[in-house]
């Protein structure tokens, strides 16, 4: 966004923020600068920066401690506009001077800007000049908002945003991102199911009959069908109820008939039964 060296210090200083303890992406972190070692490895870790390590010692890492401490209130007090606020940081500008210098621009080519310099060679000189110059030039420019603390729940991490459309929200430590992205969409498809409920107790009772029709209406919709494809089942069960009918019709008649035809056999017997009788006493 701005020209190489800046970015490099603005991202260090938020890197210096870092080290404080606190959450970090919902995970507690605990203090990373507490010994003259530690702040040795902190330094070695960015050379880029070209910080003198020769002389550290206790009194140097104290005075690295208070630096943090006063850019944990520049950074809780964005955008800086009120005077307290510019009073703090020309305190950590006090002393320190400019020279011209040339280095990569935003394009990647080379352009001339001014580079501070230090009131000493010792470390927090330097961390000073270089921290303190990076940030008067995000308030020069009114871009002093890009410094942020990360929009993840439970994360306390320190970030500057350095995209040109102002986009950066969440910290690199872990997944607050998506964690706030999956909030997001469960509270959303929350909300669209408490809405669906809402509407559904809201809905009219002849609607509601509709959406759910009785046993009658069912009937009513088999006995005057709509559709061809009703008309046509209509129709087919009609022929099959006839079809029933006709053939329940024929099975009974044939019943009928061999009832009387055995009745007719019955009484048939019956007579040359009685006709026998009569033959035996006429012959005695």
């Amino acid at each position: 966004m701005f020209h190489a060296d800046l970015n490099r210090t603005l991202v260090v200083a938020a890197d210096l923020l870092n080290t404080s303890e606190g959450a970090r992406s919902g995970s507690p972190s605990p203090d990373e600068l507490t010994t003259v070692e530690s702040l040795r490895s902190f330094v070695g870790e960015r050379e880029a920066q070209q910080w003198p390590v020769g002389r550290l010692d206790r009194a140097q890492l104290e005075r690295v401690l208070a630096l943090r401490d006063t850019l944990h209130a520049i950074w809780s007090a964005t955008p800086l506009d009120a005077e307290k606020d510019l009073t703090t940081l020309n305190g950590l500008l006090e002393g320190v001077g400019f020279t011209l210098t040339t280095g990569e621009g935003d394009g990647g080519d080379s352009e001339v800007h001014a580079a501070p310099v230090p009131v000493s060679r010792e470390l927090a000189d330097v961390m000073t000049a270089q921290i303190a110059y990076a940030l008067s030039q995000l308030v020069i420019l009114d871009e002093s908002a890009r410094l942020r603390t990360c929009r993840g729940e439970d994360c306390e991490a320190k970030i500057v945003d350095l995209t040109r459309n102002r986009s950066k929200l969440f910290c690199d430590f872990g997944n607050c991102a998506n964690r706030a992205h999956v909030r997001a969409y469960r509270a959303r498809k929350a909300a669209e199911r408490e809405a669906a409920r809402r509407s559904d107790k809201s809905a009219p009772a002849d609607e509601e009959r509709l959406a759910k029709p009785s046993a009658k209406d069912k009937a009513a919709q088999l006995d005057e069908p709509t559709s061809e494809s009703a008309v046509a089942a209509k129709e087919f069960r009609s022929r099959m109820r006839d079809e029933l009918m006709d053939s329940r019709a024929k099975q009974d008649k044939k019943k009928d008939k061999k009832k009387k035809k055995k009745k007719a056999d019955k009484k048939k017997d019956g007579k040359k039964k009685d006709g026998k009788k009569s033959e035996k006493k006429s012959s005695k």
